[in-house]
C-alpha cells in the first residue's frame, strides 16, 4: 500500500489479529473445495479455542437454526439458540448472547436489516452461515448468475429512483426502523439483493462498499453493475489488498492452498480499513472465508451485511449442508 496506509505489520499487530489471520488461512487451505461452510465455521471456532456459540435467526429460519446447533454440538460446541418468538429480535439477540457470553456469533438466516442490527450489537466476532434469500431458497449467488437473464428485470434500474431521501443515519433505531418497514412488503419474496436495495434506499444511502474475496471478482463486477444501475456509487476492496507471502505470518508451504507456489494472505482489515476511509454507507460482505469476514464486520464503521456466504463444495448454497443433516 502508498502512502500513509498501515502496512500489514501494523494492522495485525495484536496477538488476537494475528491468530484469526492465521486460523483462517489453515481452514481455508485444509477445506479447500472439501469443506461445506457449515464444517469451516465449526473448525473455526475449534482452532480459535471458541465453546460457546450463538446462533442468530429470524423466526421462519428456526428449522435452520436448529439443525446448525445439532451440528455444531455434535462438534462438541456450545450452540445458544435464542428463545422462540413470532417476531424477529436481533438487537435482543445479541444482548441475549452478550449475557452468555459467546465467543462466536453465527448468522443462522435474518432479514437483511435484522442482520445489519445484529452485526452491529453482537460483542462476539460474527461470521455468516445462511444468507437469508426466500426466492432463491436461501442461495443469494443465483441473483447474481442471473442478473442478465431470468433476474434481469428485477434487478437493473428497478431502483433508480429521482427522488431520494436523505442519509438516515445508522444508528440502532433508525436500522430497526427501515428494517420493520420491509415487512409489509416481504410477500413479494424479493432476492437477497433486491431486499438489500430496498433497505438501502430507506436509509437514504448512496455509496455502498463492497468487500469480496478474490474468488468472487467476477460477481463482484456482476453486484457492482446492478448497484450502479440503482443509482449508487460503489466502492469495492478485495482480500488481497495489502497483503503479504503467508510465510511472513508462519503458514508451512505445506498448509498453503496451492503448495509450491507463490501465495498472499488474505488482509480483511485492509479492505475493512479502505472502506472505511472512502466512506462508504453500507457494507456488503461477498464471498469472503470464514474468519475473513468476521473480521471485516468488526473492524467496518458503516452497518454491514453479507450479500452472499461462499460454499466451494455447495456452489456457495450453504444452507444444504443443514438440509442433508435430515437424512
Amino acid at each position: 500500500m502508498c502512502g500513509d496506509f498501515p502496512r500489514f505489520e501494523e494492522l495485525y499487530s495484536t496477538d488476537d489479529r494475528r491468530h484469526v489471520a492465521y486460523q483462517s488461512a489453515l481452514v481455508e487451505a485444509l477445506g479447500y473445495c472439501r469443506w461445506t461452510r457449515l464444517r469451516e465455521i465449526a473448525e473455526f471456532a475449534e482452532r480459535m479455542g471458541y465453546r460457546r456459540v450463538g446462533i442468530g435467526h429470524c423466526p421462519d429460519m428456526a428449522r435452520e437454526a436448529v439443525l446448525t446447533a445439532l451440528y455444531l454440538r455434535d462438534r462438541m460446541l456450545e450452540a445458544r439458540l435464542p428463545p422462540e418468538k413470532s417476531e424477529c429480535d436481533p438487537l435482543d439477540q445479541a444482548r441475549l448472547f452478550a449475557s452468555q457470553e459467546t465467543e462466536l456469533n453465527v448468522v443462522g438466516g435474518m432479514c437483511v436489516g435484522h442482520e445489519a442490527i445484529f452485526v452491529r450489537a453482537s460483542q462476539a466476532p460474527v461470521t455468516v452461515l445462511v444468507a437469508r434469500d426466500e426466492r432463491f431458497c436461501h442461495n443469494p449467488a443465483a441473483a447474481l448468475y442471473t442478473a442478465d437473464s431470468y433476474s434481469h428485470s428485477r434487478l437493473y434500474g428497478r431502483e433508480n429512483r429521482s427522488e431520494r431521501i436523505p442519509f438516515q443515519g445508522w444508528d440502532l433505531e433508525t436500522l430497526s426502523e427501515a428494517a420493520e418497514s420491509l415487512e409489509p412488503a416481504r410477500h413479494e419474496k424479493w432476492c437477497r439483493l433486491e431486499e438489500t436495495m430496498e433497505f438501502a434506499h430507506r436509509l437514504g444511502i448512496t455509496h455502498v462498499g463492497v468487500s469480496f474475496c478474490v474468488g468472487f471478482r467476477n460477481e463482484a463486477r456482476l453486484l457492482t453493475r446492478v448497484l450502479e444501475a440503482n443509482g449508487f456509487q460503489v466502492s469495492s476492496a478485495c482480500c488481497k489488498t495489502g497483503s503479504i507471502p503467508k510465510e511472513e505470518l508462519g503458514i508451512l508451504d505445506s498448509q498453503k492452498v496451492r503448495p509450491n507456489q507463490p501465495e498472499m494472505i488474505c488482509n480483511p482489515l485492509a479492505q475493512a480499513e479502505l472502506l472505511n476511509r472512502a466512506a462508504v454507507q453500507l457494507v456488503l460482505v461477498l464471498g469472503q472465508c470464514v474468519g475473513h469476514d468476521s473480521a471485516t464486520l468488526a473492524n467496518v464503521q458503516a452497518p454491514a451485511i453479507c450479500i452472499v456466504a461462499k460454499d466451494r463444495v455447495l456452489a456457495h448454497n450453504t444452507v444444504a449442508a443443514l438440509y442433508e443433516l435430515e437424512g
